[in-house]
């Protein structure tokens, strides 16, 4: 479980630098938007694929 949270701590990482460098300066309300929703959306996946795999390894213990 600790590689599944450190993966998703570097892609979190990753991609939220990427876009307040390259993205935020523009100065556009629709890319914020969007990165709110990007970062949204990955902790959704994150925490259902987290749930998927709790599932699968109380049910083979």
């Amino acid at each position: 479980m600790k590689d599944i949270w450190l993966g998703a701590i570097t892609m979190g990482s990753v991609t939220m630098s990427g876009e307040i460098f390259f993205t935020i300066p523009t100065e556009n309300p629709q890319r914020i938007i969007f990165f709110v929703g990007e970062g949204i959306v990955m902790l959704i996946i994150y925490f259902s694929l987290t749930a998927i795999i709790d599932k699968i390894k109380k049910k083979n213990s």
